[in-house]
């Protein structure tokens, strides 16, 4: 293992009890993002009855506000000097207020459609904010395990790993036990009381998955670099944000996440819609979908290490995301033409959710190279400032990510108002011109987005051999100067 200097990070394979536990928090983080996608627009709208466009603009907004919280939790936990140093305190105090929150929203009080969004936009930011102090700070930790360039992807993949895979498992449960169909509720997804369990279950995983990654990476605390920048008044440290923001290869990532974030979202707020009244598939169909999911991004996890050794983290990505252009609206097309199996079919459930796999699988390879950039662009700055702002940099993406999917959720919401979706719809009754005029719109959204995050990703300047020879530079500097 490679001497300790006070400000780098260790040139090391993390231990596989850290990295587990680093992954492991992210279920957590899964779980309120995988529901906040694909339950949530769906749970108001037609299980609750509140309008469309009410939802939608009310989880924008509520996201909107929360991304404000993440610069301010990622410079305090840059700057935070304890004896648990930076990162953990954040983690602990976050577990149990995060999950009440989460409980709370799927419990709304019965009100008129406007209160109804005043209640959805108030609590949806007050559980983004709570996760935001856990994901923060514990995202803020990959970097400073390490500073090797292909471990930190093989350990970001492993975290986006464990996120889709606490959230599809809890998804998975929710569809096949939860949303269980009974005489009041044929399509087990429309009932509302299976979400209030949901939500119990949920919010006790989450407290659970904080604490224990949290503990788990506690004894790290003694390893991890520290700033040692000293801290000036409020103009210094506004000009040294601008100044670190101003990153050449940070813009390039924030505009990725802008584009690729956003067909994600895009992709995820209208699974239900498509699942439900596009394919006419009940609740143990869904389970599939996200079977078909977790398999693919477990691809995605090894794929993109072994790609990213192959041709580096720029060219595999822009490689993953030509891969989803492609992939994603084949079934859609299939089934305009009529080269898709009828509703109904036994074949037609394997096809979709061998697209899913596929198509999802390679949009999330380059999501996990994308934050494995991110990583390699803060030593750059550290480098050119001489601090390290590992929570600042993964506030400035979360803040993007959590603006784009609050964008990906309005879209969502605005495509279905646009079409004049039915509120209340009923399975096999939606017209077919509605339906299509819904596939085709997704389509069009998703292939320009992805396109548009394959062309600004082509543009990132930095290699392994910069970020190498960057690490033995900043390295050796440390070394001469406790000479």
């Amino acid at each position: 293992m490679t001497e300790i200097a006070p400000n780098v990070p260790l040139q090391r394979r993390v231990p596989p009890r850290v990295k587990f536990f680093f992954a492991f928090g992210s279920v957590a983080f899964g779980i309120k993002d995988l529901s906040f996608a694909l339950l949530l627009t769906f749970y108001f709208n037609q299980v609750i009855g509140v309008p469309a466009g009410i939802v939608g603009a009310a989880l924008f907004l509520a996201l909107i506000c929360d991304a404000f919280i993440d610069p301010v939790v990622g410079h305090v936990s840059d700057h935070l000097r304890t004896r648990w140093g930076r990162r953990h305190p954040f983690l602990y105090a976050s577990a149990i207020p995060a999950a009440l929150f989460f409980l709370l929203l799927w419990s709304p009080p019965d009100l008129p459609d406007a209160q109804m969004g005043l209640f959805i936009f108030g609590v949806a930011f007050l559980v983004r904010a709570t996760m935001s102090c856990f994901e923060v700070p514990m995202a803020s930790l990959g970097p400073e395990l390490t500073s090797d360039y292909h471990e930190r992807t093989r350990l970001f993949g492993l975290r986006f790993f464990f996120g889709w895979l606490g959230g599809s498992s809890m998804l998975l449960f929710t569809y096949a036990v939860l949303f269980e169909p009974t005489a009041a509720y044929p399509d087990g997804q429309l009932n509302p009381a299976a979400y209030q369990e949901f939500a119990i279950i949920a919010a006790s995983v989450m407290a659970l998955v904080i604490i224990a990654a949290a503990l788990g990476t506690h004894s790290e605390i003694k390893f991890l670099p520290r700033n040692t920048h000293t801290r000036g008044t409020i103009g210094e440290e506004f000009r040294a944000i601008l100044t670190s923001f101003s990153n050449r290869g940070f813009k390039i990532v924030m505009l990725c996440t802008l584009t690729a974030n956003t067909a994600m979202g895009l992709s995820l707020g209208l699974l239900m819609y498509f699942i439900t009244y596009y394919w006419e598939l009940g609740s143990a169909a869904l389970a599939w979908f996200i079977i078909g999911l977790v398999t693919g991004i477990a691809v995605a996890v090894v794929a993109s290490a072994r790609v990213s050794q192959r041709l580096g983290k720029r060219r595999a990505a822009i490689r993953f995301l030509i891969a989803s252009i492609i992939l994603h609206p084949l079934p859609y097309l299939a089934r305009i033409f009529d080269l898709l199996p009828e509703n109904g079919d036994p074949m037609l459930l394997p096809i979709l959710v061998f697209f899913m796999a596929a198509g999802s699988g390679a949009h999330v390879a380059a999501l996990i190279l994308k934050v494995s950039m991110l990583t390699d662009v803060i030593e750059d700055d550290a480098e050119r400032t001489g601090k390290r702002n590992e929570g600042l940099f993964f506030a400035g993406q979360f803040f993007v990510q959590k603006c784009v999917s609050g964008l990906g959720i309005a879209i969502t919401a605005g495509i279905i108002a646009v079409i004049a979706f039915p509120l209340g719809a009923v399975p096999g009754e939606v017209p077919t011109a509605t339906l299509n005029n819904l596939a085709l719109i997704y389509i069009a959204i998703h292939v320009l987005l992805t396109a548009g995050a394959a062309a600004i990703v082509s543009r990132f300047p930095i290699e392994q051999a910069d970020h190498d020879a960057r690490i033995a530079r900043m390295r050796g500097a440390t070394h001469n100067a406790t000479r």
